[in-house]
């Protein structure tokens, strides 16, 4: 069960803190890149504007990164709330022009997040995809 976050962090809306469980090193050179629960990372410290970016060590490469890396949000200078408003109201249909006036961003903030979260999606969609079971009843071609 989450622990409650009485400041500004990962999950701002919710009040809650990931657990450190949910996370995986992220070096590439790290034995242990990409597996969670191995009981290798520890949150240390704070990043960002306010200190509201968790920071987290892996024990076993001694690696230190943030709790965005890996994400669509990683190296987001925008508070999280505006972040998540341009990244909904795209996902809800709106135009580039309309999110940056309805959240009040510029025009090329909304196109440079809509490209993240497209790259971080591409990344993703692959990675699962290598993953998936094949289907044996498919017939190729």
């Amino acid at each position: 069960m989450p622990t409650v976050c009485e400041t500004k962090g990962w999950l701002a809306r919710s009040k809650t803190m990931r657990p450190i469980e949910d996370f995986c090193c992220q070096n590439i050179e790290c034995p242990d890149r990409g597996i969670r629960g191995r009981g290798n990372l520890k949150f240390e410290g704070w990043s960002g504007h306010k200190k509201a970016i968790h920071m987290i060590r892996c024990r076993t490469c001694r690696g230190r990164f943030s709790e965005r890396t890996g994400t669509a949000l990683a190296g987001s200078k925008l508070p999280l709330d505006k972040t998540l408003a341009v990244l909904d109201h795209i996902r809800e249909g709106c135009g580039t022009l309309s999110t940056a006036r309805l959240v009040g961003v510029g025009k090329n903030t909304v196109t440079r997040y809509l490209r993240l979260a497209g790259e971080h999606g591409r990344k993703l969609h692959d990675e699962l995809v290598a993953f998936s079971p094949s289907n044996p009843s498919r017939a190729d071609g």
